[in-house]
């Protein structure tokens, strides 16, 4: 039954004249008593309810039956209290002025309190004052969080005892997943007996979130109720409790760009919806350790449907991996403590991304007016061009710009490039292995003579203190080398190599012996690297020469020294 038949049965139920019994059975928090109340006001203002009182009674906290009737009595209003702005409750003016006059109709017939003030003997005149109850409706709510005192079998009595000799309307709210066991089977067998009509409200997410968030006018209304629908949240209390957190985010995050905001809250109302509704939501666990493509690196432990279930809702819901700001917002909806600073501090580092990739994106634009079309427009691509390079200097990689100036020279738009690579050498902040680069790379394609040039001036001003050692050694655990380190090498004696081994001990030793001579077994080395072999080799001999025992030594690494 959808949600709509269900209203539509209650308006029914309000405006008939027949003393029945609803139960409106739903999930906790998705809208019971909100939509029970609106759909009743809505009926009282109509004039399309009979009869004309009405009594709300929450049983949590109510010990036995006798409290029961007392709060019937106490809470019963008339017509006139849903057409007044303050909130619907008995005050205690009207309940004193009910008992006052159930007093009067005492004293003049059988006149058993005469002389005592009606305050002195209120309690029990509110007990009597349940035989005065008749021709309303009675709402119960809170049934599963009522006292041990009270037996459930008691209470389903005394409805059927409003309904059938109080001419009585009465209302059951239940919250469907808390009658557990015993209660649960003795409900079912007297639901039966007591209940005429049995509603399940069930509403979707966007039905629920249409009762929390009614206005969307702010951007903070507006992501909360998308997250949450996306989440198949419908749970009132958890949208309530997102928007709280996420209007307290909102403080923390004031003037950043509405993308970093977005992520907050987007995070936000997923931990709400982890923490508040543990038992729907995917476990706090998957959330934080979200590893969305790990079944492409043959990751073949089977999974639980329910486990399916939560990576799919994920991945729908877009949380691909957890970040630095998703981590202390989850620390602040825990503890409840939010430390500005740090939530600000991961803003920063997400918001400078954003504008890196936003940079990134107005350069890829700047191309489009290239590859888009075949139109004569190359002046226009080439002042587009030279603009981006300027602005989004930060964000274009080298291999980029090198193809960058190429192209505007084969347009014919040459000039003033050696000014657009200095001005981009300038605006970047990178060290020295930025500038020398990695030629296996493919960011770092620099084909382009006065790219490459510039690049090389500017690493030359980086002073290289690394050691013979620590250079040798990158090569052998790195399996690979850049031109700053065939320069470094090269620049050094075979004296220099020969000091360095002699020095060396243990694994440092071979280490070393073996990036010297690393270059022996490389096809068409470079002449640096034939530099670095002969005096590497130059260096062994002589210490193969210094002693017996060191020949044997030097011809372990496949250096043989020549008789005297």
């Amino acid at each position: 039954m959808s949600s709509d038949q269900v209203k539509n049965e209650i308006r029914r139920f309000l405006k008939s004249d027949d003393k029945l019994a609803l139960c409106l059975r739903g999930k906790w928090g998705v809208g019971k008593t909100y939509t029970w109340d609106a759909l009743l006001a809505e009926a009282f203002g109509n004039d399309t309810v009979s009869p004309q009182k009405y009594a709300y009674v929450s049983l949590f906290g109510l010990e036995t039956l006798s409290d029961v009737r007392k709060s019937v009595f106490e809470h019963t209003v008339g017509a006139a209290s849903f057409r007044e702005t303050k909130d619907l409750e008995a005050t205690f003016s009207s309940i004193s002025e009910r008992v006052a006059q159930l007093a009067s109709k005492w004293r003049a017939g059988i006149g058993i309190i005469r002389g005592v003030p009606v305050v002195a003997d209120y309690g029990g005149l509110v007990e009597a004052g349940f035989l005065d109850v008749r021709d309303q409706i009675v709402c119960f709510d809170d049934l599963e969080r009522m006292s041990d005192g009270l037996d459930l079998k008691d209470v389903l009595g005394l409805i059927s005892f409003l309904k059938e000799k109080k001419r009585c309307k009465v209302v059951l709210l239940l919250n469907s997943d808390a009658l557990k066991e015993q209660d649960a089977d003795d409900f079912r067998v007297q639901l039966e007996k007591v209940i005429d009509i049995n509603l399940e409200y069930d509403p979707t997410s966007a039905e629920a979130i249409e009762i929390a968030i009614p206005n969307r006018s702010t951007l903070r209304s507006r992501l909360v109720a998308e997250y949450a629908t996306t989440l198949g949240i419908t749970n009132l209390r958890t949208v309530f409790k997102s928007l709280r957190i996420c209007e307290r985010l909102e403080e923390v995050l004031k003037g950043y760009d509405e993308r970093v905001i977005s992520q907050a809250f987007h995070s936000a109302c997923l931990f709400a919806f982890a923490l508040y509704q543990p038992n729907d939501a995917p476990p706090l666990e998957t959330i934080l350790k979200n590893r969305p493509y790990s079944d492409l690196f043959g990751n073949k432990e089977e999974k639980t449907p329910e486990q399916i279930q939560h990576a799919e809702l994920l991945r729908r819901y877009r949380f691909l991996k957890v970040d630095g700001l998703d981590l202390v917002v989850f620390n602040s909806i825990r503890t409840g403590v939010y430390a500005d600073e740090l939530i600000k501090r991961e803003a920063d580092l997400i918001a400078a991304q954003l504008d890196l990739n936003d940079k990134d994106a107005a350069f890829t634009k700047a191309w489009d007016i290239y590859h888009d079309s075949f139109d004569d427009n190359g002046e226009e691509f080439a002042q587009a061009l030279k603009q981006s390079i300027a602005e989004n200097a930060v964000a274009i990689s080298p291999s980029n710009l090198s193809a960058s100036i190429a192209t505007l020279k084969q347009l014919g738009h040459g000039e003033g490039t050696n000014d657009i690579i200095a001005a981009y050498i300038g605006s970047r902040g990178e060290g020295k292995e930025f500038w020398v680069g990695d030629p296996i790379l493919p960011r770092f394609n620099v084909e382009d003579p006065d790219v490459k040039a510039a690049f090389a001036s500017k690493a030359a001003e980086f002073a290289d203190n690394r050691t013979l050692e620590e250079v040798a050694t990158s090569i052998v655990r790195q399996s690979g080398w850049d031109n700053s380190d065939l320069d470094y090498l090269d620049q050094k004696t075979a004296e220099d190599f020969y000091k360095a081994i002699k020095e060396a001990k243990g694994e440092q030793l071979r280490l070393l012996v073996y990036g010297l001579t690393y270059f022996r077994n490389v096809g068409n080395p470079d002449p640096r690297m034939s530099s670095i072999t002969t005096k590497a080799i130059e260096a062994l001999q002589r210490l193969g020469r210094e002693s017996e025992i060191n020949r044997l030594r030097v011809s372990k690494f496949g250096v043989e020294v020549p008789a005297a």
